[in-house]
């Protein structure tokens, strides 16, 4: 299935993208994952929010597409589909703006797999069970289960990345992410964005999950002055802005909406700011950015301007600080569903 979408992606991305819906939810199928990560691939894959209610159990789920549980009820008239099998029980996807052109295809496919996995006997896999010792929304007998066939215990660090070269023995799909636990409090592989948190106990993943994927929203693209990798633990009070502020509400800052203005026609801002707030001197911001001492003062001269304050003084440096951290915040959410991980 695999090389076959790798083909059709030359000649024909439509059915490529479709085959490649239909393959992510026969994988979750295969490996015996839980309801919830179907409900959140189904949001991963559209893009948009999703929502599962479940008769039996009498539960509400609801997920963004970055994977974040959302709370309350939903509010619209959306379309739908009912899971075969499950009486009184249906997915939605939390659309504005007309249907994408997948959608009717991925609530097909995500109740199918729902189906499945409710009359499936098969043991998971390891991807799924790692995902099932993430998944806040599993039952805690599974999460034991799951943990003892992993043969996870003490302390165990979850790296959660954007990136499909991420590698690892225990590794899965959450969402449009991958994640990978690895034993004790390891280095982080290199040469990929990610963001990590170490779980004290193997039954407290879920919560190191969450705080692994705080940690990625303030993580820069590999290649680029800021770290590409950031520890949930190095973060301190900053945790709490990234945890509390929506991108959206980000993006709304005047600040930060001023940034973006200027980065579209001098893509130098940002790594400029970040230089002269990480280095204890301009020449060491200078030789940071390799451009010469004279280049730096100009261009803080000109962002001075710009900004209107001076990014290196007083409370200047403080709000571009701030600035940079909410700038992170709003362009730090999941863009894509990564390849296959393994």
């Amino acid at each position: 299935m695999r090389d076959l979408i790798g083909k059709l992606e030359v000649v024909d991305d439509d059915t490529a993208s479709a085959l490649r819906v239909i393959d992510h939810f026969d994988r979750l199928v295969d490996e015996r994952t839980s309801t919830a990560a179907v409900v959140r691939a189904a949001a991963a894959l559209a893009g948009s929010p999703a929502g599962l209610h479940d008769a039996a159990r009498g539960l509400v789920k609801r997920f963004a597409a970055d994977g974040r549980a959302l709370a309350g009820e939903a509010e619209g008239n959306w379309r739908h589909e009912p899971i075969p099998g499950q009486p009184g029980s249906w997915l939605w996807l939390e659309r504005t703006g007309g249907d994408g052109p997948l959608d009717a295809l991925i609530l097909e496919r995500a109740a199918r797999a729902l189906q499945a996995l409710s009359t499936g006997s098969s043991d998971p896999s390891t991807s799924g069970l790692v995902r099932i010792a993430c998944d806040p929304d599993a039952t805690d007998a599974d999460r034991r289960d799951a943990v003892a066939r992993l043969g996870l215990s003490g302390p165990i660090t979850v790296v959660l990345s954007t990136s499909a070269h991420l590698r690892a023995t225990l590794i899965s799909t959450v969402g449009a992410l991958v994640v990978a636990l690895l034993p004790g409090t390891p280095s982080i592989p290199e040469g990929v964005r990610a963001g990590a948190a170490v779980a004290p106990d193997p039954l407290q993943l879920p919560t190191a999950l969450e705080q692994a994927r705080t940690a990625l929203r303030l993580a820069a693209d590999v290649g680029g002055l800021a770290p590409a990798m950031v520890r949930y633990d190095d973060l301190g009070a900053l945790a709490v802005i990234a945890e509390r502020i929506s991108a959206d509400e980000a993006a709304g800052v005047g600040d930060v909406r001023r940034l973006d203005e200027l980065l579209a026609g001098h893509p130098w801002v940002v790594d400029t700011l970040h230089a002269v707030l990480d280095q204890p001197s301009l020449r060491q911001s200078a030789a940071m950015l390799h451009v010469h001492h004279s280049t730096l003062q100009e261009r803080l001269t000109w962002l001075s301007g710009q900004l209107g304050y001076a990014p290196t003084k007083g409370r200047g440096r403080q709000r571009a600080a701030v600035t940079l951290l909410l700038w992170r915040v709003a362009h730090g959410t999941e863009q894509q569903v990564v390849g296959d991980p393994h």
